[in-house]
């Protein structure tokens, strides 16, 4: 049985170095997720689509659906899953700019909220797709 580490809450003081280390996970994380996408035969359309400090990390394109992902990259295990980061508030942020890309990009698909889950380790990686993870309805 593996040992659970707790996560650092960020209101710890964290070095540059630690900050620098989980900006650059969290990127390993997003071309991991986009590349499991793809595997499945989803076409990736943004990386990063950005405006101002909100921030989409992958859409996607599934058959007749514009899917919404968020990746969620931790490095250890905890007792907390990394999809649990994605709170209400990251969610109606994440609601808010895709309406956003909707409209710029003139798109006229349902839109599906998604999370992928990646916990990475010295033992092996884990890779955990949530489909319709959450929907503007349940706001």
């Amino acid at each position: 049985m593996a040992l659970l580490k707790f996560h650092t809450p960020r209101t710890d003081k964290r070095t540059t170095e630690d900050r620098r280390t989980a900006l650059e996970f969290g990127k390993i994380g997003e071309q991991m997720a986009a590349r499991f996408l793809t595997d499945k035969g989803y076409i990736i359309l943004e990386h990063n689509y950005r405006r101002g400090h909100l921030e989409i990390d992958l859409i996607a394109q599934d058959g007749d659906e514009l899917v919404i992902v968020e990746v969620k990259s931790r490095a250890y295990d905890t007792i907390l899953q990394p999809e649990d980061a994605v709170d209400h508030k990251k969610r109606l942020a994440l609601i808010r700019l895709a309406n956003e890309y909707v409209k710029t990009h003139n798109r006229k698909e349902n839109i599906r909220f998604d999370i992928i889950s990646i916990i990475s380790n010295v033992n092996k990686t884990e890779i955990k797709h949530l489909k319709s993870a959450y929907n503007v309805m349940s706001f």
